[in-house]
């Protein structure tokens, strides 16, 4: 198989990533502030595993542009997968900002989370007098935090890519890797 350009393939593959992962996002908040929280973990251990199965694709094409005598490393294949996410991530990132601040509003949205939060609670019989204090301060925490700048948003989802990414990559990178085989060509002759 041909080699191909690294960054040019992490670019790619980190944005097929990102963008099912920002579709997601933008999913998932909205089963969250209509208290679909069964659809919401649903579609959310769905693309986990849709991601998972994505990064696996994507490193063993990318691993089999190596040939038995170089070998694939783990560590060809952890960074790989790294550097997919942290792509991923950037773009995500940008547009959970985007969709929160500009789409929702971020004043709506915690307050609709907020709205969702309490009916649900209600709905399947509240909660203990010992836990109702501590779920009072919750929502007053959500409603009274400060709007996240973009920087902060982008890097935060940016982290949370990169983590997903060091956990899938740890037993990506693992099945993947393969050590070199110099002599394991045929002879000519």
């Amino acid at each position: 198989m041909e080699k191909t350009n690294f960054w040019k393939d992490v670019a790619k593959y980190g944005a097929i990533i990102g963008a099912l992962l920002a579709v997601s996002f933008m999913l998932e908040t909205r089963l969250q502030i209509s208290a679909s929280f069964g659809l919401y973990a649903i579609e959310w251990i769905a693309v986990v595993v849709l991601h998972y199965y994505l990064l696996h694709r994507f490193t063993r094409r990318y691993s089999m542009m190596y040939t038995a005598e170089e070998g694939f490393s783990f560590g060809q294949g952890y960074a790989y997968i790294l550097s997919v996410s942290t792509v991923a991530g950037l773009i995500v990132g940008i547009v959970q900002y985007l969709y929160m601040h500009f789409f929702i509003g971020y004043a709506n949205y915690t307050e609709r989370t907020t709205a969702a939060l309490s009916d649900y609670i209600g709905r399947n019989g509240g909660v203990p007098a010992n836990m109702e204090s501590m779920l009072s301060q919750m929502f007053d925490q959500m409603q009274n935090t400060p709007e996240p700048s973009f920087l902060r948003t982008l890097w935060a989802v940016t982290f949370l890519s990169i983590l997903f990414g060091a956990v899938f990559g740890l037993i990506i990178a693992g099945v993947l890797s393969r050590a070199p085989k110099p002599f394991d060509t045929p002879l000519s002759e």
